[in-house]
């Protein structure tokens, strides 16, 4: 039997399909970010937000609580992100660099950013 094959004929296999979606990140707290991204995302969507910050990457995992089309734009929407507590924060964890990432360095320099849904 072929090995995919053999993978495909399991009775218990398991899939999950991702996409990379641009986002800027707008705002950040200790519990999640506000993010805005041409790309709808469903309420309870999780991903992981990556973004790149003074030559570093930072990435966390999020679950989407909010998405709304912003005011006066109908390319864009703010999405609401709560951090999941899956594990402690890691040495790369966006919540590790919180106090540089405040919302006037984030209005003044835009970052590299994107969510990976899951």
């Amino acid at each position: 039997m072929d090995p995919l094959d053999a993978i495909l004929s399991s009775h218990d296999l398991v899939a999950v399909l991702g996409r990379e979606v641009a986002i800027r990140l707008v705002d950040i707290s200790p519990s999640g970010c506000l993010l805005e991204s041409p790309s709808r995302l469903e309420e309870g969507t999780t991903g992981v937000v990556r973004v790149m910050y003074e030559g570093g990457q930072y990435m966390d995992e999020v679950r989407i609580m909010r998405c709304r089309e912003c005011e006066g734009s109908s390319a864009l929407y703010q999405l609401g992100a709560e951090f999941l507590w899956t594990s402690n924060p890691r040495e790369a964890s966006l919540r590790r660099v919180l106090a540089k990432l405040q919302a006037s360095a984030l209005k003044a320099a835009p970052l590299d950013s994107s969510i990976r849904t899951m």
